[in-house]
This record gives structure tokens, sequence and C-alpha cells, in this order.
């Protein structure tokens, strides 16, 4: 077992009344990589009734954020900026410096801790890990796969502990990207961290490298294909329970659909059986991330949302690449939500290709 002593010598300081900040205050040098930018937004395409049916938000998600993303209008691109940062200490999930802790990586702050291997001492390194990414799938294939472009083969590129993807492997395969190898305990004499969260030009470019890599991989799009995806969550994540899904799945397969259920599948059986699909249907979740490259470009995504967790976190991707965003607000009902499968019908009339 090994003492976390920078944040013990973090807690010390603290305890002296100096302030901690975020580490991106202490870098030697800022370079933008990509600038902001303003651009106008399409509105998403719903229901007359769905915001009436809201009863509660996703607790990642605020209402003026949702707000914002339902309407169209102008919004800001934040720019995406690597910051240099000397003398830092990485310790389990954390990177350290003084009495600033940065947390881009997936775990609990201990006293002590066990590491596989002995410290490292680290000249110079660009870390590709992300808060989202190393915590949840959707933003792993959204946001962690995106950061890793941004270095290249001179870059000694390291991550921090993130969850376990079960199909992680099979898109890095899909995309050709090594995965880096993981530090736990080092001191970098020279860090490289990036700001990548704004949905600039620089980041579509990188999405558009990923869908490009993704389609060399697989065979075109058949003449035959299903008329759309029911993209199935299944039983991964936090529960959002659709109580009459079979019901929608049969309604979906009489009007050409296929069912497809990430769960069972390899991440290339995913991307070959939603291979340009023109509309995916699917409950709100990480798992939509599976067709994020995949999907046809210019295709439509309509969004199943409970009503008591409403979440429009892929509008700001599907703004990005071209794909019009759609949502249908369910039900209640116990222990979940259900369609209106009439409703929903007329609805998705209105959306299909």
């Amino acid at each position: 077992m090994t003492l976390n002593w920078p944040m013990v010598e973090r807690l010390g300081r603290r305890l002296l009344g100096q302030r901690p900040g975020h580490l991106r205050d202490l870098a030697q040098q800022t370079i933008t990589l990509a600038p902001a930018e303003t651009a106008t937004v399409p509105p998403a395409i719903y229901p007359d009734d769905a915001l009436d049916k809201i009863t509660g938000l996703s607790p990642w998600r605020s209402w003026p954020v949702e707000t914002a993303l339902i309407e169209a209008g102008q919004t800001t691109h934040a720019a995406t900026v690597a910051h240099v940062v000397e003398d830092v200490t990485i310790f389990g999930p954390f990177v350290y410096k003084g009495v600033t802790q940065y947390d881009p990586s997936y775990g609990d702050e201990k006293l002590w801790q066990s590491f596989r291997a002995p410290r490292q001492g680290i000249d110079s390194a660009a870390l590709v890990s992300c808060f989202s990414g190393s915590r949840f799938f959707g933003p792993f294939l959204k946001d962690s796969l995106p950061l890793e472009l941004l270095t290249d083969q001179d870059t000694h590129a390291i991550a921090m502990p993130t969850r376990a993807y079960s199909h992680e492997a099979g898109y890095r395969a899909l995309f050709d990207l090594r995965a880096p190898p993981v530090v736990e305990h080092a001191h970098v004499r020279r860090l490289t961290f990036y700001d990548d969260f704004g949905q600039n030009s620089g980041r579509g470019a990188r999405y558009e490298t990923l869908h490009q890599r993704l389609r060399d991989h697989l065979k075109p799009r058949d003449a035959d294909a299903p008329a759309g995806i029911y993209l199935k969550r299944g039983q991964t994540g936090e529960a959002r329970i659709l109580s009459n899904e079979t019901e929608l799945e049969d309604m979906l397969r009489i009007r050409g659909f296929d069912i497809v259920e990430p769960s069972k599948l390899t991440a290339e059986e995913i991307a070959q059986q939603t291979l340009d699909a023109p509309i995916v249907i699917s409950v709100e979740g990480s798992h939509i991330s599976h067709v994020a490259y995949s999907m046809a470009r210019a295709g439509t995504l309509l969004v199943l949302q409970p009503p008591d967790r409403f979440a429009m976190a892929f509008k700001e991707f599907t703004d990005r690449v071209g794909i019009q965003f759609s949502f249908f607000v369910g039900d209640a009902s116990d222990g979940g939500f259900h369609i209106d499968l009439d409703s929903f019908q007329r609805f998705l009339d209105r959306v299909m290709p």
C-alpha cells in the first residue's frame, strides 16, 4: 500500500488557507487548437404536447441548457485548448499539483492505495482521458476517442483509470485507435491536458475522421436494408423501463425496422447492422452512442424520453454532424413509462425520411 502524499499535501495547504483552483490556472503554456465559434442550430422536432409531459430532468442536465437545445438559434461553441503544466503527480484517479486536484479519471480519492507497478517518472505526456468518458460509455465514444485524435505518433499519449467497457476493444479496432497506456502512479515533468467540450469545427473534423475510419472496415449498406433501426437499450445503465416495448417493436417491424440490441452483439456487428440507417429510434441513454458514427449523416435520431428523466444530451452531437434530432415524451406508468402507439405512429409519419 502506498500513502497518498499529494493528497496529504493538498489537505495541509487547505488548512493553511490556500484556496484550490483548476489545474489550467497553473499552466505554463496554453495553446488554442480550434477557435471558439458561433453557429446557428436547428430546433428539435417533437409533438405539440411533448413539453407539457415532462416532469423531471436527468440529474446531469439543466433547463437552461435543454431549452437552448430544443429551440433554434445561435449558440457559441467553446474553443479546444491544450494546457501545459509542469511537475504534477498522478496518484490513482487524480492529478495533483500543490493544493490543486484534477479529476479526469474514474475512481475515488484514497489515503492509501495499492498499485500494480512502481511509480513512474515521465518526462512529457499528453493526457487523453476526460471526466465524462472515464465514467460513461456514451461520452467515451463521443468525447474520449475524439480527444485521442488530438495527439500524433510523436506524442506520448497516456490515459488514466477508466471504467471497463465491453465494446471498447471492438470500436478501437474499427477506428484504428490503439489504447494508450494507463498511468496510475507517476511524476510527470511536463503534462499536456485539454479542454475539449466545445462542439467546434475542429471537433467536427475529428468526428468525421472516426466516421470514415469505421466505414473502411465495413461492407456498404445493402439495397434491401431496413427502413430504420430500433436500438434496444436492454438492461444496461440507469433503469429507463419502457413498459410496452414489445408492442412498440412489433409495430416498428411491420414498418420495416430492424431491432438491434447492442448488449448481445460485437461492436462490428452493431456498426454493420446500423450502417447508414436513415432513422434510428431509441430510449434516451448512453447506448445511443453506438450509432453516432454509423447512422446516416442527414438521417434522423428519434429519442424516446422518460417523462421524469428528460435529457437532450445527444442534440449537441447531432447538430454538429448534421443529423436531425427529434424526441417523443412518454407517459408515466408503474415502474417506468410507456409510449402511446397511435400518437407515436402519427409523429413517426412526420419525421420519417
